[in-house]
């Protein structure tokens, strides 16, 4: 913890609920410091600790924004001109910022990709983005080059309707009193510049402890990864620290779970019988998080910022990248102070598939004007309004609502259903429907296209490469070099790559690929056709011994969700155990890249089963052993990129390029747009 105001660590005692200012003297003894204010003092404790980034609750290396971490959530109205301007006062790293989920129509060369859409903002430059307000709803900004936006390059942007009016359950537009915005986090035990290097070292399993001697290894020092409910792996390279609820998170899993009332927590008010909306964000890197709040239902309204038909849930899985909006009534009758708000990992199982223990965060739903006894747990509490209430340290980790009889729902799952031992069941994705009326129609349509479509088929398995291309950037901006592309970027060999072989190891599945498979990879879409992506994530890459889910995130325009599929057959106890048989990947062995529909009638856009009323999404999950099918217009001529949203994989090249449009068609950059290229870089 540090104080961007007076420049010193910070320290907490969670039993006294004392702050303290470190003595940063050289001249006064290490154990020096100086009390600042006490929990109870509400007033001072305010003053003082405004300034304060407190993380994780220890004293970690981060990149804050204007002092902050996260930065200042940004609020502007729709079809506002937007400048940020961004100054790189760091000592040794370049980078770029990107609003996630803006489409930036015309406007690709602020989108702030390196490499593609701009040079980086080198040390000790100034950088301005301008650009239109364009997409309404729940975004985030992130930097986009390296491990930035782990290490704290994150911050909120909303973009509001001139009317900003939410729907409920009963068809009714509700004028929202007020909102909350937030901004979640994974923070890792090694930072996310580490964790990079851990994977390309080897290093992963050392992560609790690299310099334990290896006679004394044990499980608490040998660290290995984690799966999800249904046996995939979790891509998160390092024991997890804390979850962080906008700037608020703690380190320490035990005082998590037995004093949260002590804790200094992310606190949300509200008011018996209010209607209050919560714009959720997953702004991690590795981590999809589960989200429960005790005792309340959740109505989501939105996802990644554009508006659903409401659906009633009790708890909403996460993946970074993605956005959901929604809302809480308070109760009538509420019974504490502080209800919490449960972040809960996926890692139901260790890597052996034997039962592990998920980690958890925790933030405050508090009642206003309530007088409550506190309990301490590591979750964020939703309080009530006028009300006399006790508060506790007892938090509901187990969902003791959930029975047999009357099975939670949980949302967005990446997997088609939980095991039938636990009293969950789930609503996907793909079975929420789009809340306004869809007006390009065609884009929908089931039929045969003969004109004006485009279809792919891409294989997410693994988790460096698509269809066995692991991407490179290139060594300058392609838009510049369109006659000379070849000599700023290397081209793909496809002929190889969609049949190389691979080597999976036994602890890291990160493949080592033969071939010119190491290429910058591009795919061009002819201005306003419509372009139908099949991305599956099956083969050797999408088993649950080694496969993952990946939240695939595109650039440059919203695309409608058309199919989701699921594996059909998972063991008892809810593990992967076969692929969708719609796609003809019949050996788990193999690398099923360049496949079709298994039924070649669905070629050209008559598939089977699509959503009528598909969600306008930017981030959508490819489940293992599964597929998705996504379509959009080409309409927003420019160089755009799409990847995996889990960091490690988006960086070791699980990402593709995209031109829409050709040199002619796309927007030309402002004369004087710095483009230099590495072209003499080797």
């Amino acid at each position: 913890m540090f104080s961007y105001d007076t420049n010193a660590p910070i320290d907490y005692d969670v039993k006294t609920q004392n702050w303290f200012q470190l003595n940063t003297s050289l001249y006064t003894p290490c154990n020096t410091s100086n009390f600042l204010v006490n929990n109870y003092d509400i007033t001072k404790l305010d003053q003082i600790l405004t300034t304060v980034n407190q993380y994780n609750g220890l004293h970690i290396r981060t990149i804050a924004i204007n002092g902050k971490i996260p930065g200042d959530t940004i609020v502007v109205p729709l079809g506002a001109e937007v400048i940020l301007r961004v100054k790189n006062r760091l000592n040794t790293e370049s980078f770029t910022m990107h609003v996630h989920g803006l489409d930036k129509q015309g406007l690709w060369y602020t989108d702030g990709v390196a490499f593609i859409q701009q040079c980086p903002i080198p040390v000790g430059s100034d950088y301005s983005y301008r650009f239109i307000a364009d997409t309404p709803g729940t975004h985030f900004y992130h930097g986009h080059l390296g491990s930035d936006r782990g290490d704290g390059v994150v911050g909120g942007f909303v973009v509001m309707r001139p009317e900003e009016i939410t729907p409920n359950l009963f068809g009714d537009r509700l004028d929202i009193g007020r909102e909350y915005y937030a901004l979640l986090q994974d923070i890792g035990v090694v930072s996310s510049y580490d964790q990079i290097l851990a994977m390309d070292m080897m290093t992963i399993k050392y992560a609790n402890n690299m310099d334990a001697q290896a006679s004394t290894c044990t499980s608490d020092t040998c660290w290995n990864r984690t799966r999800n409910y249904d046996g995939s792996a979790i891509a998160f390279l390092s024991p997890l620290s804390a979850f962080l609820i906008n700037n608020k998170g703690w380190h320490s899993e035990k005082d998590l779970r037995n004093m949260p009332s002590n804790l200094p927590l992310t606190t949300f008010l509200i008011k018996k019988g209010e209607n209050i909306k919560f714009r959720l964000v997953n702004g991690g890197i590795g981590h999809p998080i589960m989200i429960w709040l005790e005792y309340h239902k959740l109505i989501v309204v939105a996802a990644d910022g554009l508006e659903i038909k409401p659906a009633k849930v009790d708890a909403i899985v996460i993946f970074p990248g993605e956005r959901y909006d929604i809302l809480i009534q308070g109760l009538s009758n509420p019974r504490q102070k502080n209800y919490r708000f449960i972040f809960e990992t996926m890692e139901q199982f260790n890597w052996e598939l034997r039962p592990n223990e998920k980690s958890i965060g925790l933030a405050n739903l508090q009642y206003e004007d309530s007088t409550l006894l506190d309990t301490n747990i590591g979750l964020a509490n939703l309080q009530y309004e006028d009300s006399t209430l006790l508060d506790t340290n007892i938090v509901d980790f187990y969902h003791t609502s959930c029975m047999e009889q009357n099975k939670c729902v949980v949302l967005n799952c990446p997997f088609r259903n939980f095991a039938m031992s636990f009293n969950y069941i789930c609503f996907n994705a793909v079975d929420l429907e789009n809340g306004v009326e869809i007006e390009d129609k065609e884009v929908i349509e089931q039929k045969v296209f003969t004109e004006g479509y485009e279809e792919y088929f891409i294989n997410i398995d693994h988790d460096n490469m698509m269809n066995g291309v692991s991407f490179k950037f290139p060594k300058g901006m392609p838009y510049y070099s369109n006659e000379n592309e070849n000599q700023i970027f290397t081209p793909c060999e496809s002929s190889i790559c969609n049949s190389q072989t691979m080597s999976v190891s036994e602890n890291m599945p990160m493949m080592s690929s033969t071939g010119n498979c190491n290429c910058f990879n591009v795919y061009n879409f002819a201005l306003n056709n419509i372009v139908q992506l099949t991305l599956y994530n099956m083969g050797n890459g999408g088993t649950y011994q080694n496969g993952f889910t990946h939240p695939f995130h595109l650039h440059g325009t919203h695309f409608y969700v058309m199919k989701l599929v699921y594996p059909p057959m998972y063991d008892e106890n809810g593990i992967l155990n076969s692929f969708s048989g719609d796609i003809p990947c019949h050996d788990s062995m193999q690398n099923c890249y360049g496949l079709k529909w298994t039924n070649s009638s669905w070629l050209n856009g008559n598939v089977e089963g699509m959503s009528k009323n598909p969600t306008l999404r930017d981030t959508i999950i490819v489940p293992t052993g599964g597929y998705v099918v996504i379509r959009f217009r080409a309409k927003n001529p420019g160089w755009w990129f799409a990847h995996c949203h889990l960091l490690i994989h988006d960086l070791a090249g699980m990402a593709f390029a995209v031109r829409v449009g050709n040199n002619e068609e796309i927007p030309k950059p402002p004369n004087g747009f710095p483009h230099s290229s590495r072209q003499t870089m080797q």
